[in-house]
């Protein structure tokens, strides 16, 4: 019996959610739970289409899907079923973004003196949007357009290409984005394209050094060495469990922040 009771509460939520898929499929789901449960059943199907690919490694310091994943097929997995999965696109700020936020704000000690130009790459739940936005600059916000908000008339836009923008932002930040993009060299190109010599880069993503497993919908995998190689110059990576900063590569995330230029991959 306690060996049961352990198996339902460790596998608590894969039953809850092979339950409401079963339903699903045989249309007895109640109307309120009626999207969720759509969202569970397309995302079962796309994971069976991640597990097809393998984890391969570059020198340059990380992994990635082989096949990598089209561009069609994971516009449609985040549409279908990212965010109407989840809870936390209602919930603006948590205390990551706040972290960020002092992370840069402290470190950058001038960045708030005057109005900056800011690209949140991968936006989401708005999170540092919010926090910058208070601090009187303009927000740019890419992501897809599920995830779109307009708490505020100016200084604040949501779009959804990044390729025929004709600016230069202040701050490139991702938290958490950057292991989603399916070519992360056209990636880095564009941010190229649209930062100036002073631009501030800062990302958080999984610590992935010990990686040995596909965790979907993610197609890159990063280590500290991938920063230290990509940017001339580095002004903080480390790696943090929770809010606390860890030593070596302990940690389960990694925050990386530069003024520099990049490398090419």
């Amino acid at each position: 019996m306690k060996s049961l009771i352990k198996f339902l509460v460790l596998n608590n939520t894969k039953i809850i959610n092979f339950i409401t898929i079963k339903l699903f499929k045989i249309g007895l789901i109640p109307e309120d739970y009626k999207g969720k449960a759509k969202s569970l059943y397309f995302k079962e199907k796309f994971h069976t289409e991640f597990s097809k690919s393998k984890l391969k490694y570059d020198d340059k310091g990380f992994y990635y899907l082989n096949p990598m994943p089209s561009t069609n097929f994971l516009n449609e997995y985040y549409e279908k079923t990212y965010w109407q999965s989840r809870n936390d696109l209602n919930y603006p700020v948590k205390s990551r973004d706040i972290d960020h936020f002092k992370m840069i704000s402290n470190f950058y000690t001038d960045f708030n003196s005057s109005k900056k130009k800011i690209l949140n790459f991968g936006s989401g739940h708005g999170g540092v949007s919010y926090l910058f936005h208070a601090a009187n600059h303009s927000v740019f916000n890419y992501d897809f357009r599920s995830t779109n908000k307009k708490p505020f008339a100016e200084r604040w836009k949501n779009i959804e290409t990044l390729g025929n923008l004709n600016l230069k932002f202040d701050l490139i930040y991702g938290s958490h984005s950057l292991e989603h993009v399916n070519n992360l060299e056209n990636t880095f190109e564009l941010f190229k394209n649209l930062s100036h010599e002073k631009t501030i880069y800062f990302f958080e993503v999984p610590n992935c050094l010990n990686i040995n497993k596909i965790y979907p919908p993610h197609t890159y995998y990063f280590t500290r060495e991938f920063f230290v190689k990509k940017f001339i110059n580095i002004d903080f990576c480390k790696t943090f469990l929770g809010s606390k900063e860890m030593s070596e590569d302990q940690g389960d995330v990694i925050r990386f922040h530069s003024r520099s230029n990049t490398n090419s991959l």
